[in-house]
This record gives structure tokens, sequence and C-alpha cells, in this order.
């Protein structure tokens, strides 16, 4: 095999975009991301809720998964969000939401957010995938 040489224009560009890319999506940026797909899953669930006084409609949000109004363990690891019933004591507990959600002994189950999730979690996948896909295509150049 013969030795050969070659020339390659721009490799500093290159290299600069790379560092800017291996920084990662900073996390404000993906939490903003996935709070708009899953705002898709959080209109749908607001659409399918059961609707007396308002306050179940009203209570369903996005969050950041750390947030102190979140029912149960949520593993806020890096950026995540959760999609659901929140609220206190302050702003109208809705304790009852699971009720409604999967039933009791007495009562038929209503669900709103597994079947929101199901329809609307491909549409809220691709929205965060195209978002994402941007912010890295605009950090590249």
């Amino acid at each position: 095999m013969s030795a050969g040489s070659f020339k390659m224009q721009g490799w500093e560009k290159v290299q600069r975009q790379l560092g800017r890319l291996g920084k990662g999506v900073p996390q404000n940026v993906l939490r903003d991301i996935l709070h708009e797909g899953g705002q898709l899953v959080a209109d749908e669930a607001r659409r399918l809720a059961p609707y007396l006084t308002g306050l179940l409609h009203d209570s369903i949000l996005v969050v950041d998964a750390n947030d102190a109004r979140v029912y149960g363990k949520v593993n806020a690891g890096g950026a995540s969000v959760y999609v659901g019933p929140v609220g206190s004591a302050d702003d109208g507990d809705v304790y009852y939401a699971r009720f409604q959600e999967f039933g009791t002994r007495n009562m038929e189950a209503n669900p709103f957010m597994r079947p929101a999730i199901a329809t609307k979690r491909p549409q809220a996948e691709k929205l965060i995938a195209a978002r994402l896909s941007s912010y890295v295509t605009a950090q590249a150049r």
C-alpha cells in the first residue's frame, strides 16, 4: 500500500461544533421541550376528565417532576416533567383523581390520564424529537 497525503479544510469548525454538542442540551432547554410535549397529553387529559366542579380539570398540569405539589414519588433525575393532577391543601386537593382514574369497589373507573397518554404519546414523542433535533442542528451551525 502506498503512502499518500490529503488536505482537510474546515477541521477547526468541525471541532468547535462537536465541542458545543458535547456539552449536551442544557437542562432549561430540555425542560422547556419536555413541557411542550407534556402539554399535548395534559390538554387531552383535561378534555377527558370528568367535570363537576372543574377542580380536577384545572389541576391537570405539566410541572417539573420535583414540584412539591406532585403526588407520590417521582424520579426527577435530570430534566423530567410530571403530567397529571397536581394539588395541595392550599389550591384544592385532588386526592380523588385516582378514584376517577382507577375506580373503587363502589365506583366504576372513569379513566382520563391513561387514555390521554395512549392517544397523545406518539405525537408528544415526535414533537420532542423534532424540537431536540432542531436545537442540536442549530447548535451545530
